[in-house]
């Protein structure tokens, strides 16, 4: 391995990592960013993930907020953070592939295949985390060694501070290629690795258990990720599966060949991985190179099914890609079609057009798409918080991104509220409301998936009932049917909001925030 080599990796990296950045850094701005971008905001103001707010985990916030000191606290600082810190990792990816000898043209096609399946850009940290994966898995089957054994676990750890659910599906794909490893002959048993193995698992983990010494922090962590989760027992709000003999109701953001495109992709991520372990004991001279890949995939595999939409199936795709690739190794025209169908597959998901009606409209420092809907739900939000204090209004079920493009903190701690909630749940944002002497709310009553149960008047009654209680409903045209506008009882509302509203959109249209929430962080 020389400098030209790594100093080449990077610039592949970048190139491709940049060129989509250009192509999404307008896109329109959904729930799920603005989630991300809300839990930026309350982090540079000394607010802590899990703890004083709904996250994720506290790694993309910590990544986010360092970059944000240098590219700006803005969303255009945001996106550039999320490129960024995937072509980080794409390039230890095309670092460990190059040393084990591919070729340049082999790289590149990786390259542009792994970036187009990096969607949504608000996601690449989830696809940024396998491919740091892979590439430790892939350097310790290659090359074991103390420090390799040392690498795989600390990669292992460190997903740990970016996604729990990353972190288990790594850790789960270690010990099964350790298993195979041992079982082919790959690796020795041997103390040194285990204490490699437990040294370099333990370095990975400290940044997470330095967040773990702040006070709540562990007890909300427990109480989202594990808790609840065993509770309603499912990790995402599922929709069904579009298996390629179904009809794929989940996938009608893309046309019909797209469609067909995406049931066959979903399907390969079921077949690939043990398919390739198979061949890996039939035949492991050929085999083999394929383990850590299809290690990872058997598991991820999981994140597709838990919500198969296109964007969780892409955020899945990453070990299918691996895998294909090297199976074509040697057959530069098969790498191209590899490359260039997973470009064309996922070209319109990069910025997607969801309104023929969407114009550019300022987001802090960046002019994004926006549709009619969302502009129109935007000022009504600004119009209620003026002169309100810092946390004047209670936007519900899922507008974080409304907080985060206003500037305006949350009165509760839970911004993205979907499942149904536990009566002392429900009482922790009542009194959230109290205290924070909220004077209007937004609240969309809409069937989210189409559920009538995850109406918000059905997950969350008792702060709907209190809401009908302490609040008058002031306004509703054009926000859509589902969509109530309360102000607290003795509050004038903005006199000037019916008028400037008025601007001939149907009152049926439909609420979101192009769109609304896409998963369940």
């Amino acid at each position: 391995m020389h400098a030209i080599d790594l100093l080449a990796c990077a610039g592949l990296a970048m190139a491709t990592s940049s060129a989509m950045l250009c192509r999404r850094l307008r896109a329109p701005l959904g729930a799920d960013e603005g989630y991300l971008w809300y839990g930026v905001q309350q982090l540079r103001q000394g607010q802590w993930p899990h703890r004083d707010f709904k996250s994720y985990e506290p790694g993309r916030y910590l990544w986010c907020g360092l970059l944000s000191l240098i590219a700006g606290p803005g969303l255009r600082g945001l996106r550039i953070a999320t490129h960024l810190f995937f072509a980080l990792a794409l390039t230890l990816a095309l670092l460990a592939w190059r040393a084990h000898g591919a070729g340049w043209i082999e790289l590149a096609f990786a390259a542009i295949a792994l970036t187009a399946l990096s969607q949504p850009q608000h996601k690449q940290f989830e696809h940024a985390t396998v491919l740091a994966a892979w590439a430790a898995f892939a350097c310790l089957w290659w090359w074991p060694s103390a420090t390799t054994f040392a690498c795989a676990a600390f990669a292992v750890g460190l997903a740990l501070s970016i996604g729990f659910n990353l972190f288990l599906y790594a850790a789960a794909a270690l010990v099964l290629m350790l298993g195979i490893g041992v079982g082919v002959g790959v690796f020795v048993p041997d103390p040194g690795a285990l204490v490699a193995l437990a040294g370099g698992g333990a370095i990975g983990l400290l940044p997470f258990l330095v967040a773990c010494t702040s006070r709540g922090f562990t007890r909300q962590f427990y109480q989202r990720r594990v808790a609840t989760v065993l509770a309603r027992g499912q990790s995402n709000l599922g929709l069904p599966l579009p298996w390629p003999w179904r009809r794929p109701g989940s996938l009608h953001a893309l046309d019909r060949p797209r469609q067909w495109a995406m049931q066959g992709v979903f399907l390969a991520l079921w077949l690939l991985p043990p398919t390739a372990l198979l061949l890996a004991m039939l035949a492991p001279a050929r085999g083999t190179v394929l383990v850590p890949a299809a290690a990872l995939g058997l598991f991820l595999v999981h994140h597709a099914a838990s919500r198969a939409d296109p964007a969780h199936i892409t955020q899945s795709s990453a070990p299918a890609c691996l895998l294909a690739l090297q199976l074509c190794t040697g057959l530069p025209w098969l790498e191209a079609g590899v490359a260039f169908f997973a470009l064309w597959l996922a070209w319109p998901l990069q910025r997607p057009r969801l309104d023929a009606r969407m114009a550019p409209h300022a987001a802090g420092d960046l002019a994004i798409d926006t549709s009619p809907e969302t502009l129109r739900l935007l000022q009504v939000a600004a119009q209620l918080a003026e002169g309100g204090g810092p946390s004047p209004l209670f936007l519900a079920p899922a507008y974080p991104v409304l907080y985060a493009w206003l500037g305006l903190r949350s009165p509760v701690y839970d911004t993205f509220a979907l499942y149904p909630a536990t009566i002392a749940t429900q009482q922790a944002m009542i009194d959230g409301l109290t205290r924070a002497g909220v004077v209007a709310a937004i609240v969309s009553d809409a069937p989210v998936d189409g559920r009538d149960a995850l109406r918000f008047s059905r997950t969350h009654p008792l702060v709907w009932s209190r809401l009908h209680e302490d609040f008058t409903i002031v306004h509703r045209a054009g926000l859509g049917v589902d969509v109530q506008v309360f102000v607290r009882h003795g509050v004038e509302p903005a006199t000037e909001m019916a008028g400037s509203m008025a601007t001939g959109l149907p009152a049926t249209a439909a609420p979101r925030i192009d769109a609304m929430p896409a998963a369940a962080p």
